[in-house]
């Protein structure tokens, strides 16, 4: 275990943890702007990756497009959810046929215009404080998730389990990871007196957990495509904004699924376990 890379990554951690939890925390206008501006850094940073000779003409267009997103988002909030997917889909197919353009673009765009509206749905969604804890609760799952895999793949991490994905991904570690974030979940609940009055919780976190562990293969997967180790030196001892955001898009992609099948019916209250 190199402690050199630990340490580097914990002073990172200090660093960076302000910069995205204020805006977190102040909702609003100000996460707007910080989604707005970590959306489009994370989409440069993507198709810097594959080496698109357009990269910086295709980033002001991207950023434009979550500028009107935004806008759509604010004066139809009841369907804007569904008609900028559908605008995602439109426009995808429209730029393949238009500009012949790889599939890596286009799953490039797809994923960063995803990640941006999970986590603007999650965190501006009608009641504030579901989506503070929410977003926080998306976060924590993830971070759970990734550190306990990386721990207990590198103390017990025997059986690779995805070679061809991610070399150093070992069933061990993938096991802390599934698991995890649900027993961590269960011994807070216990230290701060939560009630939780129903096991479905744990059930609901353990789906999340494999969101997590999904997100990170897909991002594997891509830098495993392009030989790259890191997906930028954005973070020192992290790498880059996909290195760190994969699980957490896959945490959050997943709470969104679960919110949609939950919702009014007996399994909300479940979810929303706060409430």
């Amino acid at each position: 275990m190199d402690i050199d890379n630990l340490r580097l990554r914990f002073k990172t951690a200090l660093l960076i943890l302000p910069i995205f939890f204020i805006p977190i925390y102040l909702g609003g206008v100000y996460f707007k702007i910080a989604l707005i501006c970590v959306s489009t850094l994370f989409f440069y940073e993507l198709i810097t990756i594959i080496n698109n000779a357009e990269r910086k003409v295709a980033t002001a267009l991207y950023l434009c497009f979550l500028c009107l997103s935004l806008f759509i988002l604010k004066i139809v909030p009841d369907v804007a959810f569904g008609i900028c997917l559908a605008a995602l889909v439109v426009g995808s197919i429209s730029i393949k046929l238009v500009y012949r353009v790889n599939f890596w673009f286009q799953a490039i765009i797809g994923y960063s215009y995803l990640s941006f509206l999970v986590f603007y749905q999650i965190r501006l969604q009608g009641n504030p404080t579901d989506g503070l804890i929410s977003i926080f609760l998306v976060i924590l799952i993830a971070v759970i998730s990734d550190s306990f895999g990386y721990f207990g793949g590198q103390l017990f991490g025997r059986k690779k389990i995805f070679p061809y994905i991610s070399p150093n991904k070992t069933l061990e570690g993938t096991l802390f990871a599934f698991f995890t974030p649900a027993i961590f979940i269960f011994f807070l609940a216990l230290i701060f007196e939560v009630d939780f009055n129903n096991s479905i919780i744990y059930i609901f976190i353990s789906i999340m957990a494999l969101g997590a562990i999904l997100g990170d293969l897909i991002g594997s997967y891509f830098k495993r495509n392009f030989n790259v180790k890191n997906s930028s030196n954005l973070l020192p001892g992290h790498g880059g904004l996909l290195d760190r955001m994969d699980s957490i898009v896959g945490v959050g992609i997943f709470f969104i699924i679960l919110d949609q099948i939950t919702r009014n019916n007996s399994y909300e209250n479940i979810l929303y376990f706060w409430r």
